[in-house]
């Protein structure tokens, strides 16, 4: 179907569903400019299900039309819907000419024509593009008592199944984590933490936590960057002992912390970043949003995760599980395969065996995508861009698959719920991975080493020419980090 097909049937279906059905004014949203360039919509919820922005930048709407920017958002944030576009450049005196069209109660209805002139672009530091934002505080029963009593429009609160770390309760579809990364520092990243370490088991991969030039910020976006360590510690590298003492986030007593070269043990021939929310916000059971652009480059992985707090169930082998909200790889050849889900094993096949599969149709990391995982008491659903892929149902407990597949540590989990071991406290991490022994099979051609292998991180290194060139495009961008209360 070509692009002017699918146009002309949007238009119908818009002025179809308008004519038959709108019984209700559209209200006309907020429009702000944002820094250093784009914009946002935001228009407050009124019980919709559905939320079109059609816009032109300096040419008005003589018709009906789609015009130059074309965005349908299906799902609301704390309230609101909201439609952020990052890639105009805008200019003071600029207009955006816009229409908008919405569902409520399965009846459609078309705004008029609006418009919106850049009065001012937003200085940096002044946290724009912020627009309002639903309360977040916990509801209490004397918030309950004021809703009634003084006739308020609010929806009472109705007490979610979602526990936050240090609330006594939340209220059901409340916004209780959210990250714009429209700062310009890691320092002014209050909710988060660099990890600083070397990382070790189970996957045992080729880089280290090293915040130091691999993080970056640029278009309101989070930036994790790969970078070869030669460039930060010279050609003799591979040898060099480091104690990464009173910085690190491991384990002091380990080698997360110290890395003494020896034989084919060498330094980690690539630098990377991880940042977690753990001291910051843990949570159990929620919706997490996450839009992001994913690494393109062989041998590269995106860690966009909910991680166990506590490991209460075990800290090795993945005993106290992990939850993948986006995985692709970015060898050309794999980056078409979106991966979500569990992950309760470091061994196959159990490994991968919870894990739910979306084929795109281009490969996953050439654009922005929105990537949302559901954690719920009894399952996870796995969306991308509004489009559920993949369910996961623990059944009759998530031990029982997994002891028959060989798996010893699940005998932790019977003293848990059903979702054991996913029914602990777990937070947000964000990161970028290199290599490893567990995710890329040895069959995969042109492979630089093998997972058994006693001189694997080595191998990777000597080949470097055969992977390095294809990193051109190497970094995770992350626009934002969203949580909800079920």
């Amino acid at each position: 179907m070509t692009c002017d097909v699918r146009t002309l049937l949007f238009i119908l279906f818009v002025l179809i569903g308008t004519c038959l059905a709108q019984n209700y004014e559209v209200p006309e949203p907020t429009v702000e400019a944002l820094f250093p360039k784009g914009f946002k919509v935001s228009l407050k919820d009124d019980g919709y299900s559905f939320f079109g922005f059609r816009g032109n930048i300096n040419e008005e709407f003589h018709e009906v039309k789609e015009g130059q920017i074309k965005a349908d958002i299906v799902s609301k944030q704390g309230g609101y819907w909201v439609y952020k576009n990052r890639s105009k450049k805008l200019e003071v005196g600029d207009t955006i000419f816009y229409w908008i069209y919405v569902i409520k109660d399965g009846k459609g209805a078309m705004s008029p024509v609006f418009d919106y002139t850049v009065t001012e672009i937003p200085a940096p530091g002044s946290s724009p593009g912020k627009g309002p934002k639903a309360p977040q505080k916990t509801t209490t029963e004397n918030d309950l008592f004021s809703f009634e009593r003084f006739g308020s429009s609010e929806r009472p609160c109705q007490v979610s199944k979602t526990v936050v770390q240090g609330e006594t309760s939340v209220c059901e579809g409340n916004l209780i984590f959210n990250e714009e990364f429209e700062k310009t520092s890691l320092r002014d990243l209050s909710k988060w933490n660099a990890e600083i370490m070397f990382p070790r088991e189970p996957d045992f991969p080729f880089n280290a936590y090293i915040p130091d030039n691999t993080i970056s910020f640029g278009d309101g976006s989070l930036i994790i960057s790969p970078v070869l360590t030669e460039t930060q510690q010279g050609e003799d590298f591979l040898y060099k002992a480091v104690d990464l003492s009173v910085r690190c986030t491991g384990k002091a007593d380990r080698s997360e912390c110290r890395h003494e070269a020896s034989g084919a043990n060498v330094f980690p021939p690539v630098l990377t970043a991880k940042i977690s929310t753990r001291h910051n916000f843990n949570f159990k059971f929620g919706r997490i949003e996450v839009r992001a652009k994913l690494p393109a480059g062989s041998w590269l992985i995106p860690e966009i995760n909910l991680e166990p707090s506590d490991h209460t169930y075990g800290q090795e082998h993945y005993e106290s599980g992990v939850m993948r909200v986006a995985f692709a790889r970015g060898n050309p050849i794999l980056a078409k395969k979106l991966y979500g889900g569990p992950v309760l094993s470091d061994t196959e096949p159990f490994r991968s065996a919870l894990l739910k599969e979306k084929i795109g149709i281009e490969n996953w990391n050439k654009d922005f995508h929105n990537y949302t995982l559901v954690w719920k008491p009894d399952g996870i659903e796995l969306l991308v861009d509004g489009d559920r892929y993949g369910t996961v149902s623990p059944n009759g407990g998530f031990y029982e698959a997994a002891r028959k597949h060989g798996v010893t540590h699940s005998s932790h989990w019977v003293k848990g719920t059903v979702m054991a071991p996913l029914d602990e406290m777990f937070h947000v991490t964000l990161g970028l991975r290199v290599g490893g022994i567990n995710d890329f099979p040895d069959d995969l051609a042109d492979k630089p080493w093998a997972n058994r292998a006693s001189k694997a991180r080595l191998n990777f290194w000597k080949q470097k020419d055969s992977w390095y060139p294809s990193w051109y495009n190497s970094a995770l961008h992350v626009d934002y980090v969203r949580v909800y209360a079920l």
